[in-house]
């Protein structure tokens, strides 16, 4: 018998916890919602689609706008969703489903790509993502924009980098200190320790100093209000890992909105940013100061 290797859990204990994919029976039909909700969504928001917006040099730096809709000048509040994948796979194409909510509560929509892993280092991806966020606060004005009211979000891995964007030294990329008006952290990861004893290590391949520097449990950083979010089928560790930075961010000073998602799990709860009447898209909506 093999002895722990984090915590009480030892390698195959581990490697369930980590594996959201344990509690659902089949994955496929939850990717195929993505894919077919996003087509959706971007059909019906073609007149006001802005596509493969270069935020940098590479081939993945590249992001989607879709509103505001009408002819109204001032600037609108904007989310800016980054899809999950444990890092390694989805992309915008997969995360337009909740455009049609935002934009239609006054709202404007982005969602970006990033160099998946192994291509790319956890590093790389966060300040991939960083550069994202800039690129969309310094272009505001062009997609009529309220800078001042930006939130950003994220499912699983998403929600990692979402967070990390909370802990970023804007001033480096010439922002404000403070650009961003808010959060809403779907059942995400924000200690990468136990992550990187797990399978998914094997690709994404993460290292101490990446655990140090990339894990947001660990560092300080805005303190807008933040939403923290679950589903109620989830695995332990992923809960814990909510229920704890929920802690952390309140121990810094932000406003936290805590709770968990019922019924919901790890690849359906973030649907309900794309659904009215829901919990999740009302409390994104109050941070986006929509109706």
């Amino acid at each position: 018998m093999t002895g722990p290797v984090y915590g009480r859990f030892d390698q195959e204990q581990l490697d369930v916890q980590y594996s959201p994919s344990s509690l659902v029976g089949d994955l496929q039909p939850y990717l195929d919602d993505y894919a077919e909700h996003s087509r959706r969504a971007r059909a019906e928001l073609a007149g006001v689609a802005h596509r493969d917006l270069r935020f940098g040099p590479g081939p993945d730096d590249l992001l989607d706008v879709y509103g505001p809709a009408g002819d109204r000048a001032e600037g609108h509040p904007a989310l800016f969703f980054i899809h999950g994948g444990y890092w390694q796979q989805l992309s915008k194409e997969d995360s337009t489903f909740p455009a049609p909510a935002v934009v239609g509560a006054g709202g404007v929509y982005a969602t970006t790509d990033y160099t998946l892993a192994p291509r790319a280092r956890l590093a790389e991806i966060v300040d991939q993502v960083r550069d994202a966020f800039a690129w969309l606060w310094r272009h505001a004005a062009d997609h009529r924009i309220d800078p001042d009211r930006i939130v950003v979000s994220g499912s699983s891995a998403g929600a990692h980098l979402a967070a990390m964007l909370l802990a970023t030294p804007w001033r480096r990329w010439g922002l404000p200190p403070a650009p961003i008006a808010g959060a809403v952290l779907l059942s995400g990861i924000y200690d990468l320790a136990p992550v990187r004893h797990t399978y998914v290590n094997e690709v994404v391949g993460i290292d101490p100093g990446e655990v140090r520097d990339c894990s947001p449990m660990f560092l300080s950083g805005a303190r807008c209000p933040v939403v923290v979010a679950w589903g109620e089928h989830e695995t332990d560790e992923f809960k814990r890992q909510s229920a704890e930075f929920a802690a952390h961010l309140r121990a810094r000073g932000c406003r936290v909105t805590a709770y968990e998602q019922a019924g919901r799990n790890h690849f359906d709860a973030p649907l309900e940013l794309a659904e009215p009447g829901t919990r999740l898209h009302a409390e994104t909506c109050a941070l986006l100061g929509l109706p």
